[in-house]
């Protein structure tokens, strides 16, 4: 009984969603009624889903109880925020708990047909991209609910801040669409909607940040490629110290569309990332490919999932994961490759060092796989820092610190060296940042 008790969310932990909470967060976003109809249906989801199973992989090592908001009541009114800049981008976007998103978009990608909108706005966009995944052959209503966690009906039935962002057929975006989340003050559920159409090209930087001790988040992201589209999306996180949160992003790729997912997490205290990809259409491709560093008494846990559902779909996951002090990283990561998705090609790899005796990494791949016709591989490793390498560094004329930081570089470097060029600089200063901290560890 202990046991069980110890896996459910302690009575009162779950935060409340009355009938007057929903309308009050209808009322801030300002959205339509087909928007509220979404809300209460993700609400009546929120009610009758199970507690995280803390018994399955996928929450072995985190409690969601730690996560959970006390209260997602819209915060109170006066809350300002600055105006972004779309310099160098197609376009910026400040997303705050309860306050409209503040956007600024480059003429060029206006030009091009980039439409990035508050979601509250976006009930014509949400409906046309309802239609055109029945057109392909999804069920939309029973996706809604499918495999849905407690979180993402959170965030789905009480959301505060929204945006989406469109790309029509055939446009290519010469730069990247900069989504900032600020964390900092109340309870922050922001949900994000991209959507490419067939040929399009986009790259979406959704970057998490701010907030403090008390700052909670429950995010959620979704993700769609038409036939033929390349998406990029980067989801970073680095959060002030003492943040707790959540972060789901789900994309959904058509036929011969080529999704890339970065991950980065650098901040807060305690963090759970879900990141899943549907390869729904004939020769789709997938790759993932995250970088972790931990210090002090950070804990990441992040949970990947490719599921192929067509034929002569590829995939791959490269993270790595690094943990100092007695900082702890996760990861579990599942590849299923189901019966009609033969000539299918799927790999993942995880490796984590360990720089410090009280430091941890726990990794479990999984593989499910329904049909004979497929390639499929995995590799994880737990090691810590060699210390025949840090005397050979040293032999050299490095100090131990530099020896150190030169080490880790290195584990990293051909995870970053399969990024694009702009992404790559941008996740090698937050690495560096990090590895300054390495600074003094061996006086």
């Amino acid at each position: 009984m202990a046991d069980a008790a110890h896996r459910e969310i302690p009575a009162g932990r779950r935060p409340a969603l009355t009938g007057d909470d929903l309308a009050a967060l209808s009322g801030l976003t300002g959205e339509g009624p087909a928007l509220c109809a979404r809300r209460r249906a993700a609400a009546g989801r929120y009610a009758a889903v199970a507690d995280p199973d803390r018994v399955t992989h996928l929450w072995r090592f985190t409690d969601p109880a730690h996560l959970l908001p006390e209260a997602v009541q819209p915060p109170p009114p006066g809350a300002t925020h600055a105006a972004p800049h779309a310099l160098g981008a197609a376009a910026r976007v400040l997303m705050v708990a309860g306050l409209r998103p503040l956007i600024a978009t480059d003429l060029k990608a206006l030009a091009a047909g980039l439409v990035v909108k508050p979601l509250a706005e976006a009930e014509e966009e949400l409906a046309a991209l309802s239609d055109r995944m029945r057109a392909a052959g999804a069920d939309v209503d029973a996706a809604a609910g499918e495999e849905e966690g407690l979180f993402q009906a959170l965030n789905g039935a009480a959301w505060n801040t929204g945006l989406y962002v469109g790309v029509p057929p055939g446009a290519v975006l010469a730069d990247p669409v900069h989504v900032v989340v600020d964390a900092t003050g109340g309870p922050t559920l922001p949900r994000l909607v991209v959507d490419l159409g067939e040929g399009a090209q986009a790259v979406v930087v959704e970057e998490h940040h701010g907030g403090d001790a008390g700052s909670r988040v429950v995010a959620s992201s979704e993700l769609h490629a038409a036939a033929a589209a390349r998406l990029r999306h980067v989801l970073v996180q680095t959060w002030g110290e003492g943040v707790r949160g959540h972060l789901t992003a789900r994309a959904r790729a058509g036929r011969d569309a080529d999704v890339l997912t970065v991950f980065a997490s650098f901040g807060g205290e305690r963090s759970k990332v879900e990141l899943a990809t549907d390869l729904a259409g004939e020769g789709a491709r997938s790759e993932m490919i995250g970088v972790v560093m931990g210090a002090g008494r950070q804990r990441f846990d992040h949970h990947t999932r490719h599921r192929h559902l067509a034929g002569r779909t590829w995939s791959n996951i490269d993270f790595k994961a690094v943990a100092d002090g007695s900082a702890r990283s996760s990861y579990t990561g599942l590849i299923r490759i189901e019966q009609d998705a033969r000539g299918s090609e799927a790999y993942q790899e995880n490796r984590n060092l360990l720089l410090s005796a009280g430091s941890r990494a726990d990794s479990i791949p999984e593989l499910e796989i329904l049909n004979q016709d497929v390639g499929c591989s995995h590799g994880a490793t737990v090691s810590p820092v060699d210390p025949a390498q840090v005397f050979y560094l040293q032999s050299r004329g490095l100090d131990p610190d530099e020896a150190l930081r030169l080490i880790v570089r290195g584990f990293l470097e051909k995870t970053l060296g399969r990024l694009p060029e702009d992404l790559r600089e941008r996740l090698e200063a937050l690495v560096g940042t990090r590895l300054a901290a390495l600074q003094g560890r061996s006086s």
